[in-house]
C-alpha cells in the first residue's frame, strides 16, 4: 500500500502496487470428492467437498473454494508456494485468494474480467475476516501500481514500476485488530477521524495524478504528508518512526511511509538504496515492483 490507507475503507481512494514475490497455487482434478491442501508454510489440510467450512490456516483458501462449492463436480489437491512469509505484510491473504480463484475459474471454465476477479476476492476476504478494502486484491490480479476505490468499485492500472526499499518493524499486528483500536480510539471524535480520512483519500488521488504524470518527487512528498496523517490516527510507534526519520536520509529515497494499517508491519520507502542498506537490525525485503499480475497455465 503506497496510499490511502483506513481512507480506502471508508470508500475513498488507494493507490497500491504489486510486487515480484510472489504466491502459486498448483490445482490437481482428483476422481473423487476430497479436497487435499498442502503448504509448506502452513502444512496439510484435508475436507470432503460436502464438508467444506472456513478453518484456519487455510480460510481463504476455503473461502474461495466454498465460493464456487456449487459448481465443482469432484475434488482437488492443491500445492501452494509461497516467496515470502504470511507474517511480513506484503498481501498474502489477498495473494493466495486471488491465486485461487484463478485456478478454480480456469478448471471450471469461467471467463472472468479482472474488476470481477476483484470484485470476487475482496468478497472472500470480507466474509474470512470481517472487513476488507480489496486494495491488495486488485494489485494481486493487475500487477503495476494500481489506483483503486472500493465503492463504487474502481481500478485503474497504471503500467510502470519505480524502485522501492521495504523494511520489516519486526512485529505485525493484524489488519481488523489495528483498524478496531482506531475506530475505538476515535469513536468520541468522529468528525476529526473523518477529516483525517479524508486528508488520505486525498493524498491517494493527488498521488494517482503524480503517477500518470511520472512526477515522482512529489509522490515521495505526498507519502510524507501521509505519514503525519498515520502519526495522527496513532497507528505509529516510536521504533517506526525512527525507521521512517532514518529511510528519509538515504539519498536515493524520496518519501517514506507506514504500508498498511500499521502498528508494527513494514515501512515502505519511494526509491533506491543500496542492497546493503538495514536500519540497525532490522529486516529488509529485497521486493521490486511487478508489472505482471495473477497469471494462469492450464495443462
Amino acid at each position: 500500500m503506497l496510499l490511502g490507507e483506513y481512507a480506502v475503507l471508508s470508500g475513498k481512494h488507494a493507490l497500491v502496487c504489486a510486487v515480484d514475490k510472489r504466491i502459486t497455487v498448483t490445482l490437481t482434478p482428483r476422481e473423487d470428492e476430497r479436497i487435499e491442501i498442502q503448504s509448506a508454510l502452513l502444512g496439510t489440510y484435508s475436507t470432503e467437498l460436502s464438508q467444506l467450512k472456513i478453518e484456519k490456516p487455510f480460510q481463504y483458501v476455503l473461502g474461495a473454494l466454498k465460493h464456487y462449492q456449487a459448481k465443482l463436480k469432484r475434488g482437488c489437491d492443491m500445492v501452494i508456494e509461497s516467496d515470502f512469509s504470511d507474517q511480513v505484510g506484503l498481501g498474502s491473504s489477498a495473494a493466495v485468494t486471488v491465486a485461487t480463484l484463478a485456478a478454480l475459474v480456469s478448471w471450471i471454465g469461467i471467463r472472468m474480467l479482472p474488476i470481477d476477479l476483484v470484485r470476487q476476492g475482496r468478497n472472500i476476504i470480507r466474509a474470512v475476516q470481517g472487513m476488507g478494502s480489496g486494495a491488495d486484491v486488485a494489485a494481486s490480479v493487475y500487477g503495476g501500481m494500481v489506483g483503486y476505490q472500493a465503492q463504487p468499485l474502481l481500478a485503474e492500472k497504471f503500467s510502470v514500476a519505480y524502485p522501492i526499499t521495504v523494511l520489516f518493524s519486526g512485529s505485525k499486528t493484524p489488519t481488523p485488530e489495528a483498524v478496531s483500536k482506531v475506530h475505538e480510539y476515535f469513536s468520541a471524535y468522529p468528525n476529526i477521524f473523518r477529516e483525517l480520512t479524508n486528508s488520505i483519500g486525498q493524498c491517494a488521488l493527488d498521488g494517482m495524478l503524480c503517477v500518470r504524470r511520472g512526477e515522482w518527487e512529489k509522490l515521495g512528498h505526498i507519502m510524507n504528508m501521509q505519514q503525519g496523517l498515520m502519526e495522527a490516527l496513532g497507528v505509529s510507534t516510536p521504533l517506526m518512526r525512527e525507521m521512517i526519520d532514518h529511510l528519509r536520509q538515504q539519498s536515493g529515497v524520496r518519501g517514506a511511509k507506514i504500508s498498511g494499517s500499521g502498528l508494527g508491519d513494514c515501512i515502505i520507502g519511494l526509491g533506491e538504496t543500496p542492497t546493503t542498506y538495514t536500519y540497525t537490525d532490522r529486516q529488509r525485503i529485497p521486493v521490486e515492483m511487478s508489472l505482471k499480475g495473477v497469471h494462469c497455465e492450464k495443462i
